[in-house]
């Protein structure tokens, strides 16, 4: 009996001591949950953390510990503990709203949308909370998918056509969606409806913003820039205002000023986003340098692969392409990535004329990166350079959907669309003379002409030309020639194209008319170069006698153009001809071009060789039996554009080149050219070139003007 009343002692006084130890522990628990919680409700966040943590050593299993944890965790922006906080509490409360409602928020912050938006719809399912709806609406818009989206916000506005946080979120999903015309008046409306007392000065500068920016993609730079200003004229200090204001001027290509705004940011601190804005309007006014100086500014500051990719295209523009492809493979070397390789891929095939591979990759990159601005572009260019118009309007639409400050691809839309749609004019004046009496050469014309472009479609183009010519002879009285040309081309671009023209001369003379014609077909080989053959009926010009007679020569000629590297082309060529008066002539050749420098300042050096053989010697044109001759070409071409050259800028260049030919007979010829170049807008060109050309002991020799206004109707 005693031994029993001892046990129950013994029993009795451990459950006491265990329940003393538990209650203790709970309590301890509790102290240090509500420690945190004061700390929580005053803001400091990393003070609550400390005592939360402690709280659950106790009781990992106390949910408003976890959901409080992690609502400070979002504070500090520490998203991956927020997340896992949640996480623990919802495994706790699976059916808990307000969890799930957290949880969801901070996978919007990390872009984890798939998992937000799950979240939210699991809550919709028990509720009908229009809060939750929005935030559901915000994360679409986040997530470009601005139509969901759109089809939320316009339900909750048929219920509730006064919610203004409803309306913001509709502007914003047309603003991103490309209604940014609808957007701002949206924007508008919440300025002007609001009462003065009930203005959120924060949720005014929001709007503000946004209606800046609405009015960028609408390409209303002046009210953009009156916006931005409004909003520092109430809030001098507000950087994201003054980094607005900066962005339009960019936009707008006034990069001086975008610059100045971007170094004042600076000047108040470091950031680093700001810094590589600046970079990029740096790149944008041509000075490479001093970009790819910041760009390196920002990479001992922080490796970043953003920044080291973009110093890796900025190269690209500036010509630089090996130690661009070098920057690519530091990116690659750091962490591989599979969308940064197809870029470097794309752009060294783009680099080297690499057409269709060029082509293929872009499509491939664009396809699993849909965003990727750079890829966009060079495509586009790629199109537009093979005359591919449809595919080229559709990849510049593609880009303004996405950044509609690019300016490149909209001026490059612009000419496309030019070219594409519509009627070309090409009007001017020509005048030749050539004269040696040892080559039967005796020509002086001046020639008035008008050239008509009309694309039927984005393939097929014709074209007409009609020419006044004014022909005076040392031997013959002088003549007025009138020639009507009809010409056409279809293009299957990057593989292949065709021309034909008919061209018919009539005079006022006793000379009979003469009939002109031909054609070529050029086509793709291997990617590495383009192989041409060309057949045309010419008439021969070199002095009255053949123009009386009639003369011409049916000429049959095989090219072929191969790209070894970006900066050397070789080719070869084959022509023969047969003439009218049962002669015939044939003349292969070769030659090797080199750039040494690339644009804006261009110069190449271009050595051809060729042989030339007739069958007879006729006295009526020069036909020797057989020569040979080899030249050598310098040409220096500089571009004096305002902004990088690209397909879609107004060039403005000037063309200088010299030529040496040495032939068999050891005659020696020079041939001095120039030419200047003006796109004085996107519809209107004008250009100019000449030529004076000597040979000596006087053999041979000529001068040469052209003077030419093209215009878009």
């Amino acid at each position: 009996m005693n031994r029993k009343i001892l046990l129950f002692i013994f029993i009795l006084a451990l459950v006491s001591m265990v329940t003393t130890l538990i209650y203790q522990k709970t309590q301890q628990a509790d102290i240090n949950y509500y420690r945190g919680y004061r700390y929580f409700e005053k803001g400091e966040y990393n003070k609550a953390i400390k005592f939360y943590k402690k709280s659950l050593l106790i009781n990992p299993a106390n949910q408003d510990v976890l959901t409080d944890l992690g609502h400070c965790y979002q504070w500090t922006k520490k998203y991956e503990e927020a997340i896992d906080a949640f996480q623990k509490a919802l495994l706790i409360a699976p059916e808990d709203n307000n969890v799930k409602k957290s949880l969801a928020q901070t996978y919007s912050w990390v872009k984890e949308y798939d998992k937000a938006i799950n979240l939210y719809k699991e809550i919709l399912v028990t509720t009908d909370d229009i809060d939750i709806k929005k935030q559901l609406a915000e994360v679409y818009v986040w997530n470009t998918r601005p139509s969901k989206a759109k089809e939320i916000l316009e339900t909750i506005l048929r219920d509730k056509p006064q919610d203004a946080r409803a309306k913001l979120l509709l502007a914003k999903a047309m603003h991103y969606s490309g209604d940014a015309e609808k957007a701002a008046v949206i924007y508008e409306e919440l300025l002007e409806k609001e009462k003065p007392e009930e203005k959120d000065i924060e949720k005014q500068k929001e709007i503000k913003g946004l209606l800046g920016e609405a009015y960028v993609i609408n390409k209303d730079y002046g009210k953009a820039i009156e916006k931005y200003k409004e909003i520092l004229k109430e809030d001098p200090g507000s950087m994201e205002a003054r980094a607005g204001l900066a962005d339009v001027f960019a936009y707008s290509k006034e990069f001086n000023k975008a610059m100045s705004l971007y170094k004042e940011i600076l000047e108040q601190g470091e950031d680093l986003e700001i810094k590589r804005k600046l970079a990029d309007v740096l790149s944008w006014d041509k000075k490479y340098n001093e970009a790819i100086e910041l760009y390196d500014e920002i990479l001992d500051e922080k490796e970043d692969t953003k920044t080291r990719l973009q110093k890796a295209r900025v190269l690209g523009w500036a010509r630089e392409y090996s130690k661009s492809l070098k920057e690519y493979e530091l990116v690659l070397n750091t962490k591989y990535n599979e969308l940064i390789e197809l870029e470097m891929r794309a752009k060294r095939a783009y680099w080297d004329n690499r057409v269709k591979s060029t082509i293929r990759y872009y499509e491939e990159l664009i396809e699993k990166d849909p965003d990727n601005i750079e890829a966009m572009f060079d495509l586009s260019q790629a199109y537009s350079y093979q005359s591919m118009w449809k595919e080229a309007l559709g990849e510049y639409k593609r880009i303004l959907a996405v950044y509609p400050g690019h300016f490149r691809a909209e001026e490059g839309l612009q000419k496309t669309r030019l070219i594409s749609k519509r009627v070309l004019s090409n009007t001017g004046y020509k005048f030749f003379e050539a004269d040696s009496p040892s080559r039967d050469n005796d020509i002086r014309k001046h020639t008035f002409f008008e050239k008509l472009s009309f694309p039927v479609n984005n393939n097929l183009k014709i074209g007409t030309r009609y020419d006044v010519t004014i022909r005076h002879f040392a031997d013959f009285n002088d003549v007025i020639e009138n020639s009507g040309r009809f010409g056409g081309e279809y293009r299957q671009n990057p593989d292949w194209w065709t021309e034909g023209f008919y061209n018919i001369f009539v005079y006022d003379k006793d000379i009979k008319v003469m009939h002109n014609f031909g054609g070529s077909l050029n086509y793709r080989v291997f990617d590495i170069g383009v192989s041409s053959f060309s057949y045309e009926r010419r008439r021969l010009e070199n002095n009255s006698t053949v123009i009386r007679e009639g003369y011409y020569a049916d000429r049959l000629k095989e090219r072929l153009d191969l790209d070894v590297a970006k900066r050397l082309r070789i080719g070869a060529d084959y022509l023969f001809s047969a003439y009218s008066d049962d002669n015939f002539k044939n003349e292969p050749g070769f030659d090797i071009l080199y750039y040494f420098l690339l644009e804006p300042m261009k110069f190449s050096l271009k050595y051809r060789y060729f042989f030339r053989e007739f069958d007879d010697k006729v006295g009526e044109y020069f036909s020797p039996k057989g020569f040979s001759a080899s030249q050598i070409t310098l040409n220096w071409r500089h571009f004096l554009n305002k902004e990088e050259i690209f397909f879609g800028a107004d060039d403005f260049y000037y063309d200088l080149k010299y030529d040496i030919t040495v032939d068999s007979e050891d005659i020696v010829g020079h041939k001095f050219s120039g030419e200047l170049n003006w796109d004085i807008n996107k519809r209107l060109n004008f250009n100019i070139k000449g030529s004076i050309t000597n040979a000596s002991v006087d053999v041979y020799k000529d001068k040469n003007l052209v003077v030419s206004i093209k215009y878009y109707f």
